[in-house]
């Protein structure tokens, strides 16, 4: 018997099968494009996603011997789709990291505050949230706005494409949009009063691992199933990695390492909602894993920056590995100083995330002389990636939110030299995973839970999960005066960034 996960992320979705021990019998991916109309906006054709998914599922479902029993679906957060009556899409999707509907900020302050607003959605405020790209079409596209019958995230699109039911939306994914109550797990009537619109024109929200529905006859057909499995809610995408690192208590996270990082942060059942949190861009939604809540520190760059210097410095090593057959990272990673660096790097390449959420701030190299080696930038890159983690945890922790271990997930952690090195830095154990999976995993379980298959998230997660490696720090921090002296780096350069980011604008 198998269970699914549908992963839709920003730029592909990724469908993966397991068995009921968590083993992987068959995946598949499928990419698409950002469309972007003009600077600061990001879009993706809802149509290449619906393709996306349907070639995925065609691949993965070709190779499986095993009956399908049901499938969930995972999504990025904050997109934002407008639907017509007949279910059609009204404009392309607008993503998460579209910048377009950020001056609306400044209307939320007006209109509710910060401190309200937080306090029924767990959001800080920032204008990345779906109810602002509502507030934006309502202001520059009033013809959408007023055909639109709803308006969809990627998750409750997917699944209304692959049932013809609802559309639904889980609690976690709601959570994203700055237009739920949190706490009573409903659209917030005073949010979507300013707004101006009815929760009829929102996705139904209901549990993580929800039946919803079928496979409809048409799509599982067009895959190659002759019949149709349960298909369940699943979430957001990183409390469906929590949940696939079996990460269910208090205090257990996740570390995501791909293009971005992120520390997604089980809370359980008693989470704060303080000023504290609020001020230092901590949100507080819910968890998968029912009546327990999440929250995230995250960094714009983390992958992404590898990328940076691997096409401007590592042409020498992308040639050795192809020759050798090797992965890129590996190989320069093999090169990097066995010293802790002697360089700083304030990684705000793509802007900062939290606390800060900055995204006028400018990355920067310190500590510079004619002796400094790209190897020594590399390595500078690893650590400084984890100081500023470092820096997110403990103010968690001094909010009363303590973290006891790390799971790491993402094409880092494939990487046993930079785990040792956050584990080393971030003064806590990293466990490795069987599996790389994690979201994709999560969200399998959240469709065998739909189904019957387990009583409860943690049944799922003894099931199926297993961790491969617990790695410790070594006793010494040896990286304590160069993580005290990066403290500093953010607070000397803001000023300056500031007026180098207006200049990119002439």
């Amino acid at each position: 018997m198998a269970i699914g996960g549908i992963d839709v992320g920003t730029s592909g979705c990724k469908v993966v099968i397991f068995n009921l021990k968590g083993e992987i019998l068959a995946q598949a991916y499928r990419e698409y494009p950002f469309v972007v109309p003009q600077p600061g906006w990001l879009e993706i054709n809802p149509e290449l996603i619906w393709k996306a998914v349907v070639e995925a599922l065609k691949e993965a479902v070709a190779s499986l011997r095993e009956p399908l029993e049901a499938i969930g679906v995972t999504s990025h957060g904050e997109s934002l789709l407008p639907l017509s009556k007949e279910g059609k899409a009204l404009t392309n999707v607008i993503c998460n990291f579209d910048t377009r509907s950020h001056h609306y900020v400044e209307f939320w302050k007006e209109k509710l505050g910060n401190w309200p607003i937080y306090q029924i959605t767990g959001m800080p405020l920032h204008g990345m949230y779906s109810a602002n790209k509502i507030l934006w079409l309502k202001d520059n596209a009033p013809r959408v706005f007023e055909e639109a019958w709803k308006f969809v995230c990627v998750e409750d699109y997917v699944l209304f494409r692959l049932t013809g039911e609802g559309p639904f939306i889980d609690y976690s994914l709601a959570g994203r949009t700055m237009m739920f109550d949190v706490r009573r797990k409903e659209w917030s009537p005073e949010i979507l009063k300013l707004i101006g619109i009815d929760k009829s024109r929102l996705s139904e929200p209901v549990p993580s691992g929800k039946v919803v529905g079928r496979l409809s006859k048409s799509v599982a057909e067009e895959i190659g199933l002759d019949r149709s499995p349960l298909v369940a809610s699943g979430g957001h995408d990183q409390p469906c990695g929590v949940l696939g690192c079996a990460a269910s208590k208090a205090g257990e996270a996740m570390y995501g390492i791909g293009t971005s990082e992120c520390v997604a942060l089980n809370l359980g059942e008693n989470p704060p909602f303080d000023e504290a949190m609020m001020r230092n861009s901590f949100c507080c939604y819910p968890h998968v894993v029912e009546g327990h809540y999440l929250t995230l520190a995250y960094i714009a760059s983390g992958g992404s920056l590898l990328r940076w210097f691997r096409d401007e410095f590592g042409q020498e090593e992308k040639q050795i590995a192809q020759k050798e057959g090797k992965d890129v990272y590996q190989v320069l990673i093999e090169r990097i100083p066995a010293r802790p660096s002697s360089l700083l790097i304030l990684p705000h390449f793509a802007g900062s995330g939290t606390p800060y959420l900055d995204e006028h701030s400018r990355g920067a190299i310190l500590g510079l002389t004619l002796g400094s080696s790209r190897f020594e930038i590399l390595r500078a890159i690893l650590e400084s990636l984890s100081f500023e983690m470092r820096f997110n945890v403990e103010l968690l922790e001094q909010f009363g939110m303590a973290v006891s271990d790390f799971r790491a997930t993402g094409g880092g952690a494939r990487s046993a030299v930079w785990l040792q090195m956050k584990a080393d830095i971030l003064r806590k154990p990293v466990f490795t995973l069987e599996t790389g999976e994690a979201v994709a995993l999560g969200t399998a379980i959240l469709a065998g839970l739909g189904s019957g298959l387990f009583k409860s998230c943690e049944e799922g997660a003894a099931n199926m999960v297993r961790i491969k490696e617990k790695i410790l720090p070594c006793p010494e921090d040896v990286y304590e005066k160069r993580y005290r002296i990066y403290q500093k780096i953010y607070g000397q350069l803001k000023g300056i960034n500031w007026e180098l980011s207006t200049l990119e604008h002439f």
